[in-house]
C-alpha cells in the first residue's frame, strides 16, 4: 500500500491542516444563520470539488444556534437515480468512535467502572507486555490512542463472511508485544477501541450495540441511526471510474466505525454536544464529562491539538473525520460560538472534509481559504498512479510477448555464441527471479514498511483500490514474460547449435 499508514491519519490530518489553519482565533460574527448553506462562493468552492473529485454524492448539514439547515448534491444510487437527501444513511467511520467513547463514560456515571482502572480488572485474560515486562494498562489509555497497541493490528481481523464479534477483535491484543509503554506516544488505534466496545459489553451485560442503542441514539433521538444497518450504495475507484462497493462484513467492527447514521440524525448528536437537548441527566453528565479529560492524560499531536474520548480538541471546539472503504465523513462542533457542522459522502474521498472545513470557514465570517483545500487524495492518487502502471505493463508484455513469438526467426540471421547465451542466460536468471518474487511481494512489503505488517492481499484489496493489487500483477506478468523469453532465447540458439 503507497503510504498505508498515512491512509489512516489523512482524514485527520486533513482536518488539522484545514482547521488549525484557518482557525486563528477570532471573533468573528457568524454568517447569516438562515443563509448560511446558500453562500455563493462557498456553494461555487463545493461544486468544483464535486466535479473535480467526481464525487458520488454530498450531503453538508450545519447546527448553528438555533437553525438547523440541510445542503446535499448527487446521488446516493447513481444507477437508481436516487438523490441525496438528510435522511440518506450513511456508514459514518471514525466518526463513531465518540459514541463508543460516551458508552464508556456512561458507564462510568453508573458507577460501573473508571476510566482510570485497569483493563485487566474487566478481562482476566488481559495480558500485554513492553519489552518482555507486563504492562498495566488503563481504559484512559484506550480512550486516548495511548495504549502502545499498534495500529497494524487492525489487519489481522478475520478474513470471512460474517461480522466479527466484539470479544473475538478484542482477543486480538491477548498476550500482544506493545509498540511502546503505555501512556507515553499517541499513535491513532482503531483496535483499541473495538476493546472499549467489549468493555461495554462485559460491564453492562448487554451487547455494545444494545446499550449504545437503548443508552444513546434512542434518547437524542437518533431512531435511523445503528448498526449493521442498511446503508445507501457506497463507491470506491477502479481504474480512474467510481465503481459500486459494498464494504465486506468482517471490517465492520461497530466500537471502532461502525455506526451508520443520516445527516439528520447526525445534527441531533451535535446538538446534544452543544447542550441544546433535552436529555436524561446521566447522558447530560456523561457528555460533559466526555468533553473534559485530566491534563496529566493529555497526549498532545502536532500544533497543541490533543486527542481524546473520541474527538480532536483544538481551542475549544472538537471534531473527528471518519472512512469506510466506500464512505467518508466529517464532523466539528463549537460550543463557544454556538455551531456544529457534519458532512459526508459515500466514497473515500475528500470532498466531505473539504465541505465541512469551508463552511466553517463561511460560519466564522471568514473567507474561503481554497489554496488548504488541494491535498493530494491517497485512494485516487492510488488508483491513478496503478492504472498508469498496468497500462505500461501491459503494453510491454505485448511487446515481449511479439518479441518472444518472433525470436526464433530474428535470431537464425544472427551469428550466435551458446557460451555468451548461456552466461546471459544466467545473468538474467539472477536479476530476474529475485525481481519477480520481489514484485509479487512488494503490496505486502510497502504495508509493512507502512507499519501494518505483512497483511493478506485480502485485506489490502479491502482498504486500497484493487487496481493496486492489479498493477503489481501487471508488473509480475511482465518480468515473468522477460524470464521466459530468456529461457526461450536460450533454447532456441542450443538448437540451432
Amino acid at each position: 500500500m503507497v503510504h498505508m499508514k498515512n491512509i489512516v491519519k489523512n482524514a485527520i490530518l486533513l482536518s488539522l491542516t484545514a482547521i488549525l489553519l484557518i482557525a486563528a482565533p477570532t471573533k468573528a460574527l457568524a454568517a447569516n444563520k438562515v443563509n448560511v448553506l446558500n453562500d455563493i462562493e462557498w456553494n461555487s468552492f463545493i461544486e468544483e470539488k464535486i466535479e473535480q473529485d467526481k464525487t458520488p454524492g454530498l450531503a453538508v448539514a450545519v447546527v448553528n444556534g438555533s437553525d438547523v439547515d440541510y445542503k446535499n448534491w448527487g446521488y446516493a444510487n447513481i444507477e437508481e437515480q436516487t438523490p441525496v437527501t438528510e435522511n440518506t444513511v450513511f456508514g459514518i467511520g471514525s466518526c463513531s468512535k465518540a459514541f463508543t467513547a460516551l458508552a464508556i463514560f456512561l458507564l462510568q456515571e453508573e458507577g460501573k467502572l473508571s476510566i482510570e482502572d485497569s483493563v485487566a480488572e474487566y478481562l482476566p485474560w488481559w495480558n500485554v507486555t513492553w519489552k518482555g515486562q507486563p504492562q498495566d494498562t488503563k481504559i484512559w489509555q484506550l480512550l486516548e490512542h495511548c495504549s502502545g497497541i499498534p495500529n497494524s493490528t487492525m489487519m489481522h481481523y478475520a478474513v470471512r463472511d460474517s461480522t466479527p464479534s466484539n470479544e473475538e477483535l478484542a482477543h486480538i491484543a491477548e498476550n500482544i508485544e506493545l509498540a511502546y509503554e503505555p501512556g507515553t506516544i499517541f499513535e491513532y488505534c482503531n483496535l483499541g477501541y473495538n476493546i472499549l466496545a467489549y468493555l461495554t459489553e462485559t460491564v453492562s451485560g448487554v451487547s455494545f450495540e444494545e446499550y449504545v442503542t437503548n443508552e444513546i441514539l434512542q434518547p437524542i433521538g437518533m431512531t435511523n441511526s445503528g448498526y449493521h444497518i442498511p446503508t445507501t450504495q457506497g463507491y470506491r475507484w477502479f481504474f480512474r471510474k467510481l465503481l459500486p462497493y459494498d464494504e465486506p462484513e468482517f471490517v465492520m467492527s461497530s466500537g471502532d466505525g461502525g455506526l451508520r447514521s443520516t445527516p439528520k440524525d447526525m445534527t441531533l448528536w451535535i446538538e446534544a454536544q452543544l447542550g441544546h437537548s433535552d436529555l436524561p441527566e446521566k447522558l447530560e453528565r456523561a457528555i460533559t464529562a466526555s468533553h473534559e479529560t485530566p491534563e496529566a492524560y493529555e497526549v498532545k499531536l502536532e500544533n497543541g491539538v490533543v486527542q481524546y474520548n473520541g474527538w480532536l480538541c483544538h481551542d475549544g471546539y472538537r471534531f473527528h473525520t471518519g472512512t469506510n472503504t466506500n464512505f467518508s465523513s466529517f464532523i466539528m462542533f463549537d460550543k463557544e460560538r454556538d455551531i456544529g457542522i457534519f458532512s459526508v459522502s459515500n466514497a473515500w474521498i475528500y470532498t466531505a472534509d473539504y465541505a465541512g472545513n469551508s463552511i466553517y470557514q463561511v460560519m466564522k465570517g471568514e473567507q474561503i481559504n481554497k489554496q488548504q483545500y488541494s491535498l493530494l487524495d491517497p485512494i485516487s492518487t492510488t488508483d491513478n498512479v496503478s492504472t498508469y502502471i498496468t497500462v505500461i505493463g501491459l503494453a510491454v508484455t505485448l511487446l515481449i510477448l511479439l518479441l518472444t513469438f518472433t525470436q526464433k526467426k530474428r535470431i537464425a540471421k544472427k551469428q550466435t555464441d551458446l557460451a555468451k547465451e548461456k552466461k546471459k542466460l544466467f545473468i538474467r536468471c539472477c536479476v530476474l527471479m529475485p525481481l519477480l518474487l520481489l514484485t509479487a511481494l512488494l503490496p505486502k512489503i510497502v504495508t509493512s514498511i507502512a507499519g501494518y505488517g505483512f497483511t493478506s492481499y485480502k485485506m489490502i484489496g479491502v482498504w486500497l483500490p484493487y487496481s493496486f493489487l492489479i498493477a503489481f500483477a501487471m508488473l509480475s506478468a511482465m518480468i515473468l514474460m522477460m524470464l521466459i523469453s530468456s529461457i526461450t532465447r536460450y533454447f532456441i540458439v542450443k538448437d540451432k547449435k
